[in-house]
């Protein structure tokens, strides 16, 4: 009889699980104790980012007739048992997972991708439990200023030509931590920090956040916004620091507004410094220069694109026009020294010193031949004599 028993689950489990059911019933599985986990987060898949939600499924087999045969051929052969036991979770656990998301998207212009890790969706683990990993996208889709998850609704397990409720005991589902939810339906049992925890379920809940290119605009629309630009001639970059203030900006519309500046400047380094009701954004970019000299002065003309529009601009040591494509169009200028202007009279004053020491000293040489009396020479010695002591005096106090 217990041969028997052996033969008929093992032909059970060799059999296709998913099959063209034959009856529907709300009666919950009872193959496997479960727990699953959805992490959402944007990942970059063919050079474009997506939605994402990462599975985490971790089932427990306790359909006692299963887990008796599972556990009986362990006794023979272990490595066979567990073949048959991850086929097991693979047809039951995951197939009809996605089975479910295929079908959620049927008839419309989505389809659901799953990405799985390279050495296949499922793990084995400890006391026939074994953990389902996949990718599924798109986990969003944007409708208007929200994004809406398309896979919510009722899960089916289709076991043994039945359909049963996919039951499960927990899941957990985790958010951007900085996305606003619109709504969760139902209403999880736990809900903190964009972590929302359900308990005895078989649903995938509606979920539901505030697009953040809304968010976006809305932080733009709100803020008083104020751009301080200066340029370096010597290195060809300017630096700017802009300033965001009437709405405290959640990370994520940080990040916004840092790609905005990266996607219309030329940027070498940029950082985003939390005010008490905003943002600052400070960066180094290159931009487009010309440069030109005359005699008397060199001129920079600078081009840069905005990301935006701004309230107050603010060139330091320099002027601006606005473009109406929004580039900012920045003139410096820096004096030259005419050295040209003072050479010429200066060489003009060289000049005259110059004819006036060499007349003058030619009127003061004695003729040649003449040789001054001693009286003439007594004289001149008692005058710079006097010259001398009339000094002395000026200079005691």
């Amino acid at each position: 009889m217990k041969r028997l028993l052996a033969v008929l689950l093992a032909v059970l489990v060799a059999l296709p699980l998913v099959v063209h059911p034959v009856l529907a019933v709300d009666e919950p599985q009872r193959v496997f104790d479960i727990d699953m986990m959805i992490q959402v987060s944007q990942i970059q898949i063919n050079g474009s980012l997506t939605w994402a939600g990462s599975f985490n499924v971790y089932a427990r087999l306790i359909d006692p007739n299963y887990r008796a045969y599972i556990e009986s051929l362990a006794k023979k052969n272990r490595t066979r048992a567990e073949e048959q036991f991850q086929k097991l979770v693979y047809d039951l656990v995951y197939d009809n997972l996605k089975r479910n998301f295929n079908e959620r998207l049927s008839g419309s212009n989505l389809s659901a991708i799953v990405y799985i890790p390279p050495g296949g969706p499922v793990r084995l683990g400890k006391n026939w439990s074994a953990i389902v990993t996949f990718t599924l996208v798109p986990f969003f889709v944007s409708e208007g200023n929200r994004l809406i998850c398309p896979f919510y609704g009722p899960l089916d397990f289709v076991f043994s030509g039945k359909v049963y409720s996919y039951s499960w005991n927990k899941l957990t589902l985790v958010l951007p931590k900085d996305y606003n939810v619109s709504s969760l339906v139902p209403k999880p049992d736990q809900f903190e920090e964009n972590v929302a925890v359900w308990y005895n379920g078989s649903f995938i809940p509606y979920i539901e956040v505030f697009n953040p290119v809304y968010l976006f605009g809305i932080f733009i629309n709100s803020t008083k916004k104020t751009l301080s630009i200066a340029f370096d001639p010597d290195d060809g970059y300017v630096q700017f620091n802009a300033t965001f203030v009437g709405m405290k900006p959640s990370p994520s519309i940080t990040n916004m507004l840092l790609s905005t500046f990266r996607g219309s400047m030329n940027i070498i380094s940029i950082s985003a410094q939390e005010l008490p009701n905003g943002v600052r954004v400070i960066g180094v970019a290159r931009p487009s220069v010309a440069h030109k000299e005359t005699r008397t002065k060199r001129v920079w003309v600078v081009l840069i694109k905005l990301p935006g529009k701004f309230d107050k601009i603010e060139v330091r040591g320099g002027t601006y026009k606005l473009a109406p494509d929004g580039t900012l169009v920045l003139t410096f200028k820096e004096r030259k020294t005419d050295y040209v202007r003072y050479a010429i009279p200066l060489v003009l004053a060289v000049g005259v010193v110059g004819l006036l020491w060499f007349r003058h000293r030619k009127k003061s040489k004695p003729s040649e031949g003449e040789t001054p009396d001693i009286g003439e020479l007594s004289e001149r010695v008692e005058l710079v004599e006097l010259e001398e002591e009339g000094e002395d005096e000026g200079e005691k106090p």
